[in-house]
């Protein structure tokens, strides 16, 4: 192989290597994302704006229990 090849071949690395980390990005922007617009419905649906995490928790634990029973019914 010539150094020529050799320096496509490290480019081509380089290049794959900076996808990576772009769509890396891209995918924790996006979650963050959907994480802030949930947060926000939680907040809006559920009036906890001035509630803790742990009282936020204890809510959602109360609703996954009521939702896993209701999912349980319907299959």
């Amino acid at each position: 192989m010539s150094n020529l090849d050799i320096k496509k071949k490290e480019q081509e690395i380089r290049r794959l290597q900076r996808q990576i980390q772009r769509d890396s990005e891209r995918l924790r922007k996006e979650r963050t994302h959907r994480l802030i617009q949930k947060g926000a419905l939680l907040e809006a649906y559920f009036d906890m704006r001035d509630s803790s995490i742990e009282e936020t928790e204890k809510v959602l634990n109360i609703i996954a229990h009521e939702v896993k029973k209701i999912r349980e019914q319907d299959f």
